[in-house]
């Protein structure tokens, strides 16, 4: 588990004719930040529970890769039925 606290950096742009302005160093700006205690939060990377993390892997349409074969359904066995050939223009 990770914890995370969100800032907000204002900083006040200075009058340039450069539109491609980078900041690299924040110290060296006049800047202005902001911390909302009230939003900090833990973010979970990893379950203990092996059904929340069947569950998440069922639920993510991202997360194919991780999914066991035998559950797919027709849809996903089928997706490609074709894999060998190679379309051409």
């Amino acid at each position: 588990m990770h914890r995370y606290q969100p800032r907000i950096h204002l900083i006040r742009c200075r009058h340039t004719d450069d539109s491609n302005l980078h900041i690299t160093d924040l110290q060296k700006e006049e800047y202005k930040t902001f911390i909302f205690p009230e939003a900090i939060f833990t973010a979970v990377t990893a379950y203990q529970n092996q059904l929340i993390t069947r569950l998440k892997i069922d639920s993510n349409p991202f997360a194919k890769g991780f999914r066991d074969s035998s559950r797919l359904t027709d849809f996903d066995r089928f997706e490609n039925p074709f894999p060998e050939l190679k379309y051409t223009r």
